[in-house]
């Protein structure tokens, strides 16, 4: 936020359930700085801690990157990051010293393959072989490409967004699928890879 960034915060509770409820300031400076306040649950619903590692889920389905800074054994950093490699996310890990317990989690992401950070530039790095993916993609695929995300949707709401036929969509997607940018899900839903 200091930065004038972005930022959406993803709620385990309700949104008239802000916890913890001293949260609500920079829930209020979120809003004015255009970020976003979101969650899955009935407005008034209350906070339960089991519900925490479920909405990590959606945190990193919103990311384009995973950067964990530290984390421990089991943290909900660890936890976003395992659901973000399950939804085919980049994952990057600052390493930390091997004798401090936060450290744990991060350099056992990197054992298992997350990227390594050591400077801002490996960051770019990441992104930019993304974007280069992207840039890769042949134009008439980008419109429907840009309207699929890590939340699967069905072949009409995508139609309905891009303004198309479904079956010139079903044509994209079907390309799409083949050069490895989407996955296809039971019911004629498709998710991003």
């Amino acid at each position: 936020m200091k930065e004038e960034g972005k930022t959406i915060a993803v709620l385990a509770s309700g949104l008239n359930n802000i916890y913890p409820s001293e949260n609500k300031i920079l829930a209020e400076k979120i809003i004015e700085n255009g970020g976003a306040i979101i969650s899955e649950w009935n407005i008034d619903e209350k906070v339960e801690m089991s519900r925490f590692p479920r909405r990590n889920r959606i945190i990193s389905g919103l990311a384009d990157l995973i950067l964990v800074i530290e984390a421990k054994y089991r943290s909900g950093s660890t936890i976003t990051a395992r659901y973000g490699i399950k939804q085919k996310k980049e994952v990057a890990c600052i390493p930390g010293n091997i004798n401090e317990k936060n450290s744990y989690g991060t350099n056992k992401l990197i054992q298992e393959g997350a990227n390594l950070v050591m400077s801002i530039q490996d960051i770019l790095d990441i992104i930019g072989e993304e974007e280069n993916a992207r840039i890769d993609m042949e134009e008439r695929f980008k419109e429907v490409y840009e309207n699929i995300s890590t939340v699967p949707q069905n072949i009409n709401e995508i139609s309905k967004r891009v303004n198309k036929n479904i079956s010139e969509v079903n044509e994209i997607l079907f390309m799409l699928e083949i050069e490895g940018f989407i996955e296809s899900l039971p019911g004629n839903k498709y998710i991003i890879k």
